[in-house]
């Protein structure tokens, strides 16, 4: 069956918030059976973008950029 896109956000979400805060979702692609999930992070006072590979079957994180 997989994941939908409400629960790779949710995946996400669990992710960053152990490592980063405050911390933005921006968007979630499902490409070829992996979800990218685009997320603004803050690092020491300092926003980037990453992305959060999802294996679209299982639910896991596959990645992270």
């Amino acid at each position: 069956m997989g994941i939908d896109s409400d629960k790779a956000v949710v995946i996400a979400r669990e992710f960053f918030k152990q490592s980063f805060a405050p911390f933005e979702i921006v968007n979630t692609v499902l490409q070829n059976g992996t979800w990218f999930v685009k997320g603004t992070v803050t690092s020491f006072g300092k926003q980037s973008s990453r992305i959060l590979t999802i294996d679209a079957k299982t639910g896991k994180i596959v990645d992270v950029e």
